[in-house]
């Protein structure tokens, strides 16, 4: 099993201290999907202390690669606000219409 994979499978079973760190350093070579979900365990607080401003730095490096997820994820943040963000429609709008579709639904 790959990194990638047994960092997807401690995520899914809520383990996140594990994929946390499996997938950091995949996260930190590029990896697109690793970086959307070091990002949500920065956004929500999953197995550590949230850090909104870490989670938008991932989020970030994931979007800018067309991982429509973590562009619908910093959507989501701008639109409310987080500690440290703050609400910004204007740009919760940009990032929502960087989100294509077809990526959140598959």
């Amino acid at each position: 099993m790959s990194n990638l994979s047994a960092g997807l499978a401690a995520f899914e079973a809520k383990n996140y201290v594990e994929a946390f760190e499996l997938l950091k350093p995949l996260a930190e070579k590029g990896n697109a999907e690793a970086q959307c979900i070091i990002g949500s365990i920065y956004d929500l607080g999953l197995g550590r202390e949230s850090n909104a401003l870490e989670a938008v730095k991932w989020y970030k490096k994931s979007a800018s690669q067309g991982y429509g997820v973590a562009s619908n994820n910093l959507g989501t943040i701008y639109y409310s606000g987080r500690e440290g963000i703050e609400m910004n429609r204007a740009k919760a709008s940009e990032w929502y219409q960087k989100a294509p579709v077809a990526r959140i639904l598959a």
